[in-house]
């Protein structure tokens, strides 16, 4: 099991609740657990997405950025 670290505070959407819920049933449509990828569609993929589409930034990290860069996703 995963042992969180941190809370990372991204910002405040400007969208409602109910426009937020149906976002994330949008991406539980996109984002099926079957074509998960480790290095091309994970967890923080789906982060940077969410952030995208509810208006706040993405996920800092030198790390993550890096990873985009080499796998260009």
């Amino acid at each position: 099991m995963y042992t969180y670290r941190e809370r990372i505070v991204l910002g405040k959407t400007s969208f409602s609740i109910f426009k937020v819920n149906q976002i994330l049933r949008e991406l539980s449509r996109e984002w099926p657990g079957s074509d998960y990828d480790l290095l091309a569609k994970n967890c923080n993929h789906f982060c940077d997405e969410f952030c995208e589409r509810i208006g706040v930034p993405k996920l800092p990290g030198k790390d993550f950025f890096f990873l985009r860069r080499i796998f260009k996703t």
